[in-house]
């Protein structure tokens, strides 16, 4: 893939010949001083001159000096700068094996240097030792299929041009690979772990309440549901993942902490719709929300979270991106953000904790379902979402885990109910099915 093609500048012929006319014209206006053809003085007779016009002398100003002729300032090189990019075209499956997934990827060059493509699956700004480099490419190249990918994992990448003021690096695109092979990508559950489904599924069914459920083993990538698939109303809860991208900002060094890290407390702690408002608008989007929800969208897309779709901050319908389209989400989805909360790879360990920490600042009033199924000696780090639209929505998804023997160990789990006749129905069944997952959780893995 080569460089651009030329750009021509193009002359008309008609602008040539009206630039001719001109000319002859401003002649015949100007005249000439010297004799006519064939007027000459003769010996005898009188000879006829041609009129001639008397030149109007002309007087220099006293102290004038006339100015030097100008001369042109070359247009000065611009500074070495680094690519603008890159940006995905496409990701997709090009096999069936676990590393056949490959991105066609695009960028800007700058024109500066030599180019690499840098590559890697943790966001740690690229960390000595953790990603790899592909080049050089020529300073004109523009895009690369990038093959040999693993498949259902978030990769990052950016451009980096060596110029003569040394290197300078790309934006960093996030994307996350097609899966290729579904059971190497997520192994069969164990026969405990389909129990446990098979209990859910009926704590649901004798309830009679419309309800998904999904519960990963954060340590096997174990998972199973129950209409885990479906299209859900997430209300605040998929506020925690704008909540996420915000701290994969401040561990970028975007901004400091204090500030943006108590609006995240306040919005987990109540459930507060305006505090998480206002970090997608003036945090994520830096004072536009538009700006800020697209990112948001384009951060879960980038976890593999494909079916999710934020419209509108929660509470507030009439900001809508796309003419007044619900909120959507899937436990299956909301999963897959909770174990990439988990896996320190999108969350440096440190930032990873930070976040754990501020999900569990739940006030003792919406502490109502997950945490009141899991045991006081485990940590239950979550986040709440309520509404109503043609009945309740009651909504718990996150993270219970335990420290034992310097080891870590944790499930995620995603609950979602809809059309719930009355206020707080769902509570005896939400509680039960948490329940359930933490008694499989400690048989599985022992107390704390």
């Amino acid at each position: 893939m080569g460089g651009h093609p030329l750009r021509r500048i193009i002359v008309s012929a008609a602008a040539l010949v009206v630039a001719a006319a001109v000319t002859v014209s401003l002649a015949a206006r100007l005249g000439s001083n010297d004799p006519a053809p064939g007027a000459e003085a003769a010996g005898t007779g009188t000879a006829t001159k041609t009129a001639t016009k008397t030149p109007t002398p002309t007087r220099t100003p006293r102290g004038f000096r006339p100015s030097p002729t100008p001369t042109s300032t070359p247009i000065p090189t611009p500074p070495p700068a680094a690519a603008i990019g890159p940006g995905l075209m496409v990701a997709e499956c090009s096999g069936a094996g676990v590393n056949d997934a490959r991105a066609i990827l695009l960028w800007t060059p700058s024109k500066s240097g030599q180019q690499w493509l840098d590559l890697s699956i943790f966001n740690n700004g690229f960390a000595s030792g953790t990603f790899v480099g592909l080049g050089p490419f020529a300073p004109d190249r523009w895009g690369f299929v990038w093959g040999g990918l693993t498949q259902g994992t978030t990769h990052y990448v950016r451009v980096n041009t060596l110029t003569t003021q040394g290197w300078k690096s790309s934006s960093t695109l996030a994307l996350y690979t097609p899966v290729c092979d579904a059971a190497a990508y997520q192994p069969a559950p164990a026969p405990d772990m389909l129990r446990l489904r098979d209990d859910v599924d009926a704590a649901i069914r004798d309830s009679g309440i419309d309800t998904a459920v999904a519960i990963t083993d954060l340590q096997s990538g174990e998972t199973v549901d129950v209409n885990g698939a479906d299209n859900r109303l997430p209300g605040c809860t998929i506020n925690l993942f704008a909540l996420m991208k915000v701290v994969t900002e401040l561990q970028a060094g975007l901004y400091p902490e204090p500030q943006p890290g108590d609006l995240i407390g306040q919005t987990i702690n109540r459930s507060d719709p305006i505090t998480s408002r206002q970090l997608v608008k003036y945090w994520i989007g830096n004072g536009d929300l538009g700006t800020g929800l697209l990112s948001v969208q384009d951060f879960m897309a980038s976890l593999g979270m494909s079916s999710t779709l934020l419209d509108h901050p929660p509470a507030f319908p009439g900001e809508s991106l796309y003419g007044g389209l619900e909120n959507r989400i899937t436990a299956l989805d909301a999963n897959r953000g909770l174990k990439a909360i988990w896996d320190g790879r999108v969350l440096a360990p440190f930032w990873r904790d930070y976040f754990l920490y501020k999900m569990t600042l739940v006030k003792p009033g919406l502490n109502y379902l997950i945490p009141a199924g899991a045991s006081a000696d485990a940590t239950v780090s979550h986040k709440n979402g309520f509404l109503y639209q043609e009945g309740w929505a009651d909504n718990d998804v996150g993270i219970v885990w335990f420290e034992r023997g310097g080891r870590r160990y944790g499930y995620a789990i995603s609950f979602y109910t809809e059309g719930v006749r009355n206020k707080y129905d769902d509570i005896p069944m939400g509680q039960r099915v948490s329940s359930l997952a933490f008694q499989w959780f400690v048989a599985r893995y022992g107390y704390p």
